[in-house]
């Protein structure tokens, strides 16, 4: 069983080392299954879904940063020199370190236990790699030898890894990883979907190209490590984050696998990663820049983003151009989905059954070489499961004002800053659907969903079921493309404006008055006559019973 101590950060002995470049990464605690239920379900948090949004305010008497300040606190202030804009690694075959690493003045320790990768290794290595390249402007090439600018290793030294910064002076430790063995330290060796050992890779990576944890989690054996003791700001934690050290729960998320009943673990760079390694390298605008469907039917090129495979998403979706789709037609519980820019959304299969989860807990325990996860049964799985997706449906409807939508997820995938993603597709249970700016195609698909384009000339489907159309902005060029009279409903009470029904008549010159015709809802908000608000209506024609509005 690996040692479960966090040990302290071992420093460079020559003082001018250390000033150029100190230990990024001290030693990370262990990745050790957390089951869920061992913590609170929910944070109070404030209505919405980031904390982002908030900047000025305090949480849980943390002061919320804008995202300047988030940049500084993840930006090491060092970044990786990209030669003809290439950045290279390499996998040492070697059976000992060379170079500096052997000079007996400097007390580097990453030879105990030293190892290469192995084949495992060396895939989710290049997987992760690419994750970061599909971020910035520079690309990863792969090289042989010990020249590279990033070379990774096992040894025994790290109690799960670290990694070194990148430095100015040419040092051949700079950016590397040392990985703790996956023989003493079974979690590295944890792959797969929200497997420990890729988060691992992911988060040594960001060190290497410059970004710091968000705060500084120096050891204080007389300060119990938490999130309340040690984050700096609000926002430090992995909701947003790879590279913090406090689970996403700690603002106010709840993100789990559900094939295994553990908390999850991030899949790629976060929201707050992508945007300071862009700031640092600038963005690569060619990532995904065509046309692009994320979670099913995908064509983004990564598995992380196939949900068909991927069932418990945790990530951050960046992507360059195009028009765009995130499809969750697949999954059979309900989704929350929020398509703007910085935001989060609620998304994920339903809970696995007894006999799918502990087959994987067997293949959790059979890896670590002793039991991590006991047996679940069928009421205890459902008990917990009803307990998460109440809470979800709870935060949920205190974000966005629609109730019954019982997620397996709370806010675990994010859309970065800068990136539009112009369509979305629910799943086959109760959906809230927002769209974003521009023109969306929204699809609820079944259950009984509810569908928001908010700006934009926005087509919207409900579907099967009995849905209900929001519209929050006055505008003209919205569509509902299958209304059906008496069973969806059309709201307008967001808009703020207190209406009158007229039915087929013309405008009077009344402020407020609104009228179906021809095919179309409209309102005269000013009273010239002109309709400001114009929805076409596509299916049944509207009656009044089926406008909710002031």
């Amino acid at each position: 069983m690996p040692d479960k101590s966090l040990m302290t950060a071992r420093s460079l002995s020559a003082e001018s080392l250390l000033s150029a470049n100190p230990l990024a990464d001290a030693f990370e605690t262990l990745g050790t299954p957390v089951e869920i239920g061992l913590t609170s379900l929910t944070v109070t948090s404030p209505v919405g879904f980031n904390l982002d949004d908030y900047a000025g305010l305090s949480f849980r008497n943390k002061p919320i940063l804008g995202l300047d300040g988030v940049k500084a606190h993840i930006d090491s202030g060092t970044t990786l020199a990209a030669p003809n804009g290439v950045i290279t690694y390499s996998f040492t075959d070697l059976s000992h370190l060379t170079g500096l690493y052997n000079n007996p003045t400097v007390g580097f320790t990453s030879a105990y236990g030293f190892s290469p990768f192995s084949a495992q290794q060396r895939v989710e290595a290049r997987a992760s790699i690419q994750l970061w390249d599909d971020l910035v402007s520079a690309k990863f090439v792969e090289k042989n030898g010990t020249g590279a600018d990033i070379q990774f290793a096992n040894s025994w030294d790290p109690a799960q890894a670290y990694a070194y910064y990148p430095g100015q002076q040419g040092y051949k430790f700079q950016s590397d990883v040392f990985v703790a063995d996956p023989s003493i330290n079974w979690t590295n060796a944890w792959f797969g979907f929200g497997g420990y050992g890729k988060t691992t890779l992911v988060h040594e990576l960001g060190h290497t190209l410059g970004l710091s944890h968000p705060g500084n989690y120096n050891y204080d054996p007389n300060l119990d490590l938490t999130y309340a003791n040690y984050a700096e700001y609000a926002q430090d934690s992995t909701q947003y984050t790879i590279m913090s050290y406090w689970d996403a729960v700690e603002t106010g998320a709840n993100i789990i696998d559900w094939n295994t009943v553990f908390y999850g673990n991030a899949q790629t760079p976060l929201l707050h990663d992508i945007l300071t390694i862009q700031s640092k390298y600038g963005a690569d605008a060619a990532t995904r820049a065509g046309n692009t469907t994320y979670g099913f039917n995908s064509n983004a090129g990564n598995v992380v983003y196939d949900f068909s495979k991927n069932a418990y998403p945790y990530l951050s979706i960046y992507d360059a151009g195009g028009i765009d789709t995130l499809d969750l037609s697949g999954f059979n519980a309900s989704q929350q989905i929020d398509l703007h820019a910085g935001s989060f959304s609620s998304v994920g299969q339903a809970v696995q059954n007894a006999a799918t989860v502990n087959a994987n807990r067997a293949d959790l325990n059979a890896l670590a070489g002793y039991t991590v996860a006991g047996t679940a049964t069928q009421t205890g799985l459902d008990n917990t499961a009803n307990r998460f997706m109440t809470a979800n449906a709870d935060n949920i409807a205190g974000d966005t004002g629609v109730s019954g939508v019982r997620a397996t997820e709370y806010m675990n995938l994010s859309i970065a800053y800068g990136t539009t993603i112009e369509n979305a597709i629910g799943g086959s249970a109760r959906d809230v659907i927002w769209g974003n700016q521009v023109a969306n195609v929204l699809k609820g698909m079944g259950g009984d969903d509810v569908l928001d384009g908010f700006e934009g000339k926005d087509t919207l489907y409900g579907g099967a079921g009995a849905d209900v159309f929001q519209f929050h902005i006055v505008e003209k060029g919205d569509t509902i493309a299958d209304f059906l009279s008496g069973t969806d409903r059309i709201d307008l009470r967001d808009t703020g404006i207190d209406l009158t029904w007229i039915g087929g008549a013309a405008f009077s010159g009344a402020a407020g008055e609104l009228r179906f015709a021809g095919g179309h809802l409209m309102a005269d908000v000013n009273g010239d006559k002109l309709a400001d608000l114009d929805v076409t209506v596509i299916g049944s024609a509207v009656v009044q019973g089926d406008v909710l509005f002031l």
